[in-house]
């Protein structure tokens, strides 16, 4: 009954809005404030579904993680790993431009690795993204890439404990080739004929197989021997250049022999040229130079900091005089300044 007289009441107010404006201005004002609280009433019932919805949705990863752990690991591997690559791929794409445009002389040194892994990267997963192409078939190429990781997939699907075991591996492969190059070298020191650097060049021979290092001085004073016979790169044997492509993990069957090893002496000579423009050795990264000495032919596993740069700083003075003629010099470096190093022979006998 109370109802139904403020209804009619109502309706009696809005007939004579203009005989009451003051009644019906208020009524309104009420009605008004009515709704805004039930709008707002139901705004924050909205907001409230959605900020639960919102936090669901960002710890769901978590829920997963702690539900099925090692898929997510996996995941994550995979997931992360193509955003770098595809990172790469788009740096490359521009080092590749810069190159053609101003030459390799202007690349960094960050450069000029990428482009040699890269292209070396792209190889080795264009068969997987290939097979998994296939419709059904990623069921299967992703365990195995995941259970093979150094065969199936590139560095940026490896952990950091992976990558530092990889790399010691194929380093362990290359330094079997360490002790037959150097035979092949201490076999020349008969066929030099002028006298004086037959003379240097025994001790040098004599102090590798001591178990020690020649004096760079004393190396860069024989430099003349790898101009010509017997170890610039036309003047080797076959055995000697094979041993010599095994160290740089050059396949033996690949053709033009020689041509790879002067393309690899230059790409190193740039990449020397490019570290001291750039600061030297001080201004490098822990990982950017244990990869350059793992690429110049030293193990950097247990070395300090220190001793990884004046290393480094070494191998640059005898960079530093070798020019097209004397490539075969830098070529040789691993054994003159790395044959006996410490790292390297734990590293091979362990």
């Amino acid at each position: 009954m109370k109802m139904y007289r403020l209804m009619h009441h109502q309706r009696y107010v809005f007939q004579n809005q203009k005989l009451l404006p003051l009644t019906y201005t208020c009524m309104r004002f009420q009605i008004q404030e009515g709704k805004k609280i039930e709008k707002h009433r139901i705004s924050n019932i909205k907001s409230y579904w959605f900020d639960k919805y919102i936090n669901y949705i960002k710890n769901y990863e978590q829920v997963l993680e702690k539900n099925f752990p090692k898929t997510m690991h996996v995941y994550r591997i995979f997931s992360i790993g193509t955003k770098d690559f595809i990172q790469d791929v788009k740096k490359f794409l521009l080092v590749m431009k810069k190159q053609n445009i101003d030459g390799d002389g202007n690349l960094t040194a960050d450069e000029l690795r990428l482009n040699y892994t890269m292209r070396k990267d792209l190889i080795k997963i264009f068969p997987v993204l290939l097979i998994s192409a296939i419709p059904f078939t990623n069921y299967i190429i992703f365990p195995l890439a995941y259970y093979f990781p150094r065969y199936l997939l590139t560095s940026h699907y490896w952990t950091l404990q992976q990558k530092l075991d990889f790399m010691l591996l194929d380093h362990k492969k290359r330094l079997k080739h360490n002790r037959p190059l150097f035979r092949c070298m201490q076999a020349e020191l008969n066929n030099i004929k002028n006298q004086t650097l037959k003379l240097k060049w025994s001790g040098i021979i004599a102090c590798l197989g001591s178990g020690t290092h020649p004096n760079v001085k004393d190396i860069i004073a024989c430099s003349e021997l790898f101009a010509g016979p017997p170890y610039s790169l036309n003047s080797l044997k076959r055995k000697h250049t094979k041993e010599l492509l095994g160290i740089y993990n050059i396949s033996t069957w690949t053709p033009f022999k020689r041509k790879k090893l002067t393309e690899r002496a230059m790409l190193i000579k740039r990449m020397d040229q490019a570290i001291q423009k750039e600061g030297g050795p001080t201004t490098m990264s822990n990982d950017e130079i244990r990869w350059a000495l793992s690429f110049r032919g030293v193990s950097p596993a247990t070395m300090s900091l220190e001793s990884m740069r004046n290393w480094l700083e070494q191998w640059f003075i005898i960079s530093n005089t070798v020019e097209e003629n004397t490539v075969s010099l830098l070529l040789h470096s691993p054994i003159l300044l790395a044959y006996n190093h410490p790292t390297n022979w734990i590293l091979l006998y362990t």
